[in-house]
């Protein structure tokens, strides 16, 4: 693909189109936690390059996956997770959209410390458990190397927001471009979300 395909003028373009990777936590002493496998999207919404769309769905915890396959479980409970949000774009810095569909939950900030290497400051903000506990919240300092134009490696400590910052674990990601543009199959994905959350969804 020549050079062309992105604008380098604009930091943030590199990162549009469709992404396979995986995620993999280790606890704060270093051990293995989890790997849970994801696809991700990302493109412009509207003119001018000023909104930039991330959507992803994690799959779930793979190990479990696995283990529930082999024990020979019927059905594999439905684990997947999406994650969509509008990044509002301001030449290397970005924020996220107060008004769209992670705010409640994900308060996002980033910038471009070189070409090719963006620092993210996910803000998780409290929350409920789905088995009704109190979670207080967390900060995941995201740091996003591209290797080249269709790889990048995604790595940074995940602390708890709980009155003494404590550091739980450390992400690491790897993802791969699969498509420069986004498949419709998944746009449909992303159109469901929105729409079963009643949130606005523009094309």
């Amino acid at each position: 693909m020549a050079d062309t395909q992105f604008d380098y003028e604009n930091p943030f373009d590199i990162m549009v189109g469709a992404w396979a990777g995986h995620s993999i936590a280790y606890d704060k002493h270093g051990a293995y936690k989890a790997t849970v496998p994801s696809l991700c999207w990302i493109r412009w919404i509207g003119e001018g390059k000023k909104r930039l769309r991330y959507f992803q769905e994690d799959q779930g915890d793979l190990d479990y996956l696995i283990i529930r396959h082999e024990e020979s479980y019927d059905e594999v409970e439905n684990t997947v997770k999406a994650r969509a949000f509008d990044l509002l774009i301001d030449g290397k810095t970005c924020i996220s959209d107060p008004h769209t569909s992670e705010a409640a939950r994900c308060k996002v900030e980033g910038m471009q410390s070189r070409p090719g290497n963006f620092i993210f400051h996910l803000n998780i903000l409290p929350y409920e458990t789905s088995d009704k506990e109190k979670h207080p919240g967390a900060h995941y300092y995201n740091n996003q190397y591209f290797m080249n134009p269709n790889e990048r490696q995604i790595i940074g400590p995940y602390i708890l927001d709980d009155g003494n910052m404590k550091l739980e674990q450390v992400i690491a990601q790897t993802f791969s471009r699969i498509s420069y543009d986004i498949p419709q199959k998944m746009l449909r994905i992303e159109k469901h979300h929105y729409e079963a959350h009643h949130l606005n969804y523009e094309l």
